[in-house]
């Protein structure tokens, strides 16, 4: 009871004096009276209540406490498997990215996909949704959901009743993670917390999240409330190119002026240390991001970065520390802009043709295998974007068609099996060979013509199939000329019936040529990566060798555990079914000698 009555009495304070910690920080106080008195009850409140409870009122500045390596430092790093990629640090956090927000390439992964519990750096997605559909000079009246809380989160000291601008409350939500700001906005635009989870789940769907699952707008812990780093990149790279969230998270201070409640200003910095010059976190490529804790989640911090052109985010979670959250996330992003660039281009109506654009200059007479149409050039303009490591060459870049509509077409670069990024553009009517890879292959005529000849097809190129179509269509000519003189309708739909046979067997052709040429690639790229793969074991030490049999066997104990958990769960929840069962046939079993005894009673009166 103690602890509740200071508390409130430290609440109510902290409205007039803005929240404890980040108040001290700004000068210029003007009523010393409050000052004092909120001094004096922080100290009571510091001498009777539990020390881990106190230091839960930040919420995002939790220490690193003493213990060894933990096990997520050995958890695998997905793109360090990658051929030729250059390889990333270990670090402690069980799950970390590093994306390219210009391409979507992730430069660094591990575990990403793995659930994670992300505190508030959920914040981000309220921030979008709340940036996306609203005005944010209408004005928020706060209920009394504003106090629907844990004890000693985040806040701003918001009072039911109170009005402010949806801008100021955006600042407040991402600069000064204030929980009590989070509900109230979720109950204005979904009318309940879990209406405005709704809105969250649809969103993360939009985006493209695999496995995410938001239920309250702050992130505090709850067993439904999950993501994976690979979905919080995506999330916080959709929320960057929102203009207005770049801004407000790019901020590093913010005032939010008197309230009709509220006789003072409220001022308060970003969270984010690595963007505050006085801090020992700051880096100069830091332009924003998100920290996050609780007792559960441990630390999380997304992180913006921009340098030389790249446009950079990180994402870790699980870390034991926030200074190591800042310092892992350092290493990692400053990983990402040392070892990859980013490559631009665009394109607008020119005399550069479609294969100029794509690159494929390079395939010579091999254009004989490609319609006509392939040499027009675009109608409007084209853009895209990759990213590459610095040791990589443009030639081992390849592409495949994703998209097409109409003369709109969407390509997707990749770079031994990854995503490097994306080309969209408007062309006139031109061929694209669907479901190929076009690499930079000199021996492509020869493997085109080797393909043909043995499916018995003698075609040298499609220009010689259209000239023999040509030669065909004068012999007829000249054959049915004077019967066509006389039957001008017979011969009208038997040249369209002809020309339709002729449109199919080219069709065919194309199609057979192209799917075993599909397969003979892969089969030969993966015996490419079986030989890489040998000779990366060759040149491994039998420490390296050990290392990696140990992390696999470690993964299958992991894995063997899960199982077992998930087994276990199972089966307490099916002996818990069966006693409810059970509880229920013995409960109706009272209830018919219950009501088999009224009935005789009821007989018996009835007899007397």
């Amino acid at each position: 009871m103690l602890f509740h009555a200071v508390c409130q009495i430290l609440k109510n304070l902290t409205v007039r004096q803005n929240s404890a910690k980040q108040n001290m920080r700004r000068i210029g106080m003007k009523n010393w009276k409050a000052l004092i008195a909120g001094f004096l009850v922080l100290c009571l409140t510091i001498l009777s209540v539990p020390y881990g409870l106190v230091r839960a009122e930040d919420g995002e500045e939790e220490q690193e406490t003493e213990e060894p390596i933990p096990d997520s430092y050995y958890y695998e790093i997905e793109s360090n498997k990658i051929p030729l990629w250059p390889q990333g640090p270990s670090i402690e956090s069980a799950s970390a990215v590093v994306m390219d927000m210009d391409t979507g390439t992730f430069l660094y992964s591990k575990n990403a996909t793995a659930t994670m519990y992300p505190a508030s750096v959920t914040k981000i997605m309220t921030t979008l949704l709340l940036v996306e559909n609203c005005d944010l000079d209408d004005e928020i009246t706060f209920s009394e959901i504003v106090y629907d809380l844990e004890e000693g989160s985040s806040h701003l000291g918001i009072q039911p009743g109170e009005k402010m601008k949806l801008r100021d409350a955006a600042y407040g939500i991402m600069l000064a993670s204030a929980n009590d700001i989070s509900n109230g906005v979720a109950e204005y635009m979904g009318g309940s917390i879990s209406g405005f989870a709704d809105m969250m789940n649809a969103r993360a769907e939009e985006i493209g999240c695999v496995n995410t699952h938001f239920a309250n707008p702050h992130g505090l812990y709850q067993e439904d409330h999950y993501t994976c780093a690979h979905d919080m990149a995506l999330i916080a790279q959709a929320a960057y190119q929102n203009p207005v969230f770049k801004e407000i998270a790019t901020t590093t201070e913010h005032t939010i002026p008197k309230t009709n409640l509220v006789e003072e200003e409220r001022s308060f910095l970003n969270h984010q240390k690595m963007m505050l010059r006085d801090e020992e976190y700051y880096r100069d490529y830091c332009t924003g991001g998100k920290t996050g804790f609780t007792s559960q989640c441990l630390n999380t911090l997304v992180t913006f970065a921009e340098k030389d052109g790249k446009s950079l985010v990180s994402v870790v979670f699980r870390v034991n520390g926030a200074g190591k959250a800042y310092n892992e996330s350092a290493q990692i992003l400053e990983y990402g802009l040392e070892n990859f660039n980013t490559k631009k281009f665009e394109a607008e109506a020119s005399k550069r043709t479609f294969y100029d654009i794509m690159g494929l200059g390079y395939l010579g007479e091999a254009s004989k295998f490609q319609l006509s149409a392939g040499k027009q050039v675009p109608v409007s303009g084209c853009s895209g974007s990759i990213t590459l490591p610095n040791t990589a060459a443009e030639s081992d870049v390849t592409y495949e068609v994703m998209a097409e509509d109409g003369n709109q077409k969407t390509l997707s670069y990749k770079y031994n099996g990854v995503s490097v990024g994306s080309f969209q553009g408007s062309f006139n009517t031109a061929f694209v060979p669907a479901q190929t890879l076009l690499q930079k292959k000199t021996d492509l005529v020869e493997e085109t013509i080797e393909e043909a000849s043995g499916a018995n097809i003698q075609v040298e190129s499609l220009n010689e199939v259209l000239n023999q179509a040509a030669g065909f269509f004068q012999t007829g000519y000249r054959m049915f000329k004077e019967y066509t003189e006389k039957n001008t309708m017979t011969v009208v739909i038997s040249g369209i019936v002809i020309l339709l046979l002729l449109i199919l067997f080219i069709v065919l052709l194309i199609f057979r040529s192209t799917s075993e040429s599909r397969i003979k690639r892969r089969r030969r790229q993966e015996e490419e990566e079986r030989r890489k793969r040998e000779e990366e074991i060759e040149r491994m030490t039998t420490a390296e060798i050990e290392a990696e049999l140990r992390a696999v066997m470690e993964q299958e104990r992991l894995h063997r555990e899960q199982e077992e958990l998930a087994r276990a769960e199972a089966e307490r929840a099916a002996e818990e079914a069966r006693i409810m069962d059970e509880k229920a046939h013995e409960t109706e079993r009272l209830l018919d000698e219950l009501e088999r005894e009224r009935q005789e009673r009821l007989a018996e009166k009835d007899k007397g």
